[in-house]
């Protein structure tokens, strides 16, 4: 169905006629876009046509009608857009401006219809209100605004417009009430003297009774000391107040106001009495009997609000204070202050809003303050980390935490249990009702890794959870590349560094060539040890090799990914040396012995330590190219690696525990691979004087040396380290 368009010319009939068919026989429905469908419309319809019929349509009926049919089968829909051809409608509101002695400016809006012609001009009528005949003022107007001049001053006139197109003027557009070009406005109401300070004065004052056929667009105050003929100007303002500043204190002002429009200035309108500027003098107070008992209670999550009416003069400097901590406005937080009240708003509220709230009062008159105790209740904090997990096996583990910090005003029922399998998201319910701090988790799928979670429950509502770490081992360090040939390649790495609360039983390895993204697994069962042969490799090709620790919780992430190392036979400089016919020695490359000597370790602190060393004294036949820096605790056997590539024969070792006891090793590094360790006696994590005791009052004089220009004292002191006595000798100069 297509869009049709009919064209009626005033005062024709409108009649839209369609016919239709459908199986089942469709619905026809006729509506109006923009609007209702005309009371004096009449529609006909049958099973196989429609007709709407407008009799004496007028530019009202104009629009697009829409006649839509619907069956079982869908819907069809046709547009007509009628166009009717009337005079235009009325202009929009008619304003005014600029009004003078003799003259006034008005503006006006385009008419919302203009009866399906351009508009071609306006014409515009002025009537005197005593009289009901209307004058032409312009008949001619193309634009929307038009200065109408030679009034009658001090005549009220009404003003109307029209606008007129190639059918005809339409209706007017008219002013509800008469406009006065020549009256000054009415002087304002009612002038009051609000408040003083020792050097100003607020004034307020009320709109005047008429503005005088125009806008009152401000006001001008003016102010004469008492005993005085001469006004003079205070100020201006837009407003109905204004505060008169750079008076002088205890003298006496008189003050009155002028309102002022386009015709000018209107009588003045004085205060009731003059007024002596000065500063009043009122000891603050509150009043807090709208708060019951000085106690508000609310439940955590919603917004509690303190609204205190105050007073004093001058108005007192406001403090707000929970307990100790004096408050400022956050995003949770809003502090309003007006001279007679102060409200405290906190969205959100806590448990840790709960407290006693301090409101202090202070001006020139004294100090006050004032207490509101409000108490928030709510559910409980989580539980207190971390969550341990203990006595893992194939199918069952405990897990064991603290009691929330917060119980949130009230005692802990019950601790909700929660797990969720690994690369799931979904949490299963272990058990809602628990009454400890621990509980055993059993059912669980060997090997299969899970997540835990713990909340805490009281009568308001249950916490947020706390998740248990990962009970499966961490990943195993990066493996090292530590023998080669064209077919194989031995790799070694350190055990993880937390093995999840159960032993790790076995170790999974993996290989790829560097240019793909496929990880093989190399091992059919899993190894045992910290190193592994992996065999059937293409010569000339290079690898990577990636490793898991496995424990009865199931398999740790990936380690890091090795260096990629090429499968090649050794490669270097073979040397033969004959002694003699029958002996020759013969040199092979190999990577470097241990470093020479021992390690220095230097500065130490609860922090860090320095660490130097020298070159190893066999580089196994190949340049030294870097060094491996690791460290342990000693109550763990696993090596962390401290820095993977260092340059030079020193290195700063951070980031250590403060009282923990530490071994340091360091080995070469040369292309065949790393090199035999160094390792440095145990060495314990702290300041080098943290446990000494000095006796302030053990110093003795032991000789006193002259000279000609100075004297020299001589003392001794005394501190005990442990169990250690050391003597110290101090020397003191002084000209």
């Amino acid at each position: 169905m297509h869009q049709a368009l009919n064209e009626k010319i005033l005062p024709s009939d409108i009649r839209l006629f369609i016919a239709f068919s459908g199986r089942p026989v469709p619905t026809a429905v006729w509506s109006k876009a923009d609007a209702n469908l005309s009371l004096r419309a009449d529609i006909q319809t049958t099973d196989s046509f429609s007709t709407l019929t407008v009799e004496e349509c007028n530019r009202n009926d104009a629009g697009k009608y829409v006649f839509t049919v619907e069956n079982n089968s869908g819907s069809k829909s046709i547009t007509f857009t009628v166009k009717v051809l009337d005079t235009p409608g009325p202009p929009g509101p008619i304003t005014f401006k600029d009004v003078t002695r003799g003259s006034i400016t008005l503006m006006w809006d385009a008419p919302v219809l203009d009866g399906g012609s351009r508009i071609h001009h306006y014409i515009v009528e002025k009537r005197e209100a005593s009289r009901r005949s209307w004058q032409v003022v312009s008949s001619k107007c193309t634009r929307q605004i038009f200065k109408v001049t030679d009034l009658a001053e001090g005549v009220p006139y009404y003003y109307r417009v029209s606008a007129e197109n190639e059918y005809g003027v339409g209706e007017p557009c008219e002013l509800t009430e008469p406009v006065v070009a020549t009256e000054e406005p009415a002087p304002p109401k009612r002038l009051d003297i609000v408040d003083t300070t020792k050097s100003s004065v607020v004034l307020a004052w009320l709109k005047p009774d008429h503005d005088g056929g125009s806008r009152v667009t401000g006001y001008l105050l003016e102010m004469k000391q008492k005993g005085s003929d001469s006004w003079i100007e205070a100020g201006q303002t837009k407003q109905l107040t204004f505060t008169v500043e750079g008076l002088v204190e205890n003298t006496e002002y008189e003050f009155r106001v002028k309102a002022k429009n386009d015709a000018g200035y209107s009588e003045p309108r004085e205060a009731f009495s003059s007024v002596i500027i000065k500063e009043p003098q009122i000891e603050p107070t509150a009043d807090l009997s709208e708060i019951s008992r000085q106690l508000i209670t609310c439940k955590a999550g919603s917004t509690f609000t303190i609204d205190i009416p105050i007073s004093g003069r001058p108005a007192p400097k406001v403090t707000w204070k929970l307990e100790e901590m004096r408050l400022k406005e956050t995003e949770r937080v809003t502090i309003k202050t007006t001279k007679d009240r102060t409200t405290l708003t906190v969205k959100d509220s806590m448990r840790g809003d709960s407290g006693k709230y301090y409101l202090t009062l202070e001006n020139t008159a004294g100090v006050k303050t004032f207490t509101v105790t409000v108490v928030v209740i709510g559910r409980p904090g989580p539980v207190t980390g971390p969550i341990e997990i203990s006595s893992v096996s194939a199918d069952s583990c405990v897990l064991t935490w603290k009691e929330p910090e917060d119980n949130g005003g009230s005692d802990i029922t019950n601790y909700i249990v929660e797990k969720r399998e690994s690369g799931t998201t979904a949490w299963q319910l272990v058990n809602s009702s628990v009454k400890r701090t621990q509980i055993k988790v059993t059912h669980l799928t060997k090997y299969q890794e899970y997540s835990f979670r713990v909340s805490s429950e009281n009568r308001f509502g249950v916490s947020k959870p706390l998740e248990s770490k990962t009970i499966v081992a961490d990943p195993p360090s990066r493996p090292e590349v530590y023998s080669v040939s064209a077919t194989s390649m031995a790799i070694r790495w350190e055990e993880p560094y937390h093995d999840g609360g159960s032993k790790v039983i076995g170790y999974w390895v993996e290989k790829k060539e560097r240019n793909t993204i496929l990880w093989v697994k190399e091992n059919k069962v899993p190894c045992c040890e910290c190193n592994y042969k992996v065999t059937g490799l293409v010569e000339g090709l290079e690898y990577q090799f990636r490793t898991y620790a496995l424990n009865a919780a199931g398999v740790s992430k990936a380690s890091e990914a090795s260096r990629p190392v090429v499968a090649q036979n050794p490669v270097g400089k073979y040397l033969s040396l004959a002694a003699n016919n029958n002996t020759c020695f013969h040199l092979y490359p190999d990577s470097p012995g241990p470093c020479a000597g021992k390690i220095t370790v230097s500065r130490v602190t609860e922090e860090k330590c320095t660490l130097a060393w020298n070159i190893p004294e066999e580089d196994g036949g190949a340049q030294i190219t870097h060094y491996i820096v690791e460290r342990r605790e000693t109550s763990r056997l696993h090596w962390v690696i401290v820095e993977a590539e260092c340059q030079t024969l020193s290195h700063v070792v951070t980031k250590l525990i403060k009282n923990n006891e530490y071994i340091f090793r360091v080995r070469a590094v040369n292309k065949y691979g790393p090199g035999v360790p160094l390792e440095t006696e145990p060495v314990i994590a702290r300041n080098a004087f943290s446990e000494c005791y000095y006796l302030p009052f053990c110093i003795r004089i032991c000789g006193i040396f002259l000279t000609d220009k100075q004297f020299v004292k001589q003392f001794f002191f005394f501190t005990f380290k442990k169990t250690q006595l050391s003597q110290h000798h101090l020397v003191l100069l002084k000209k």
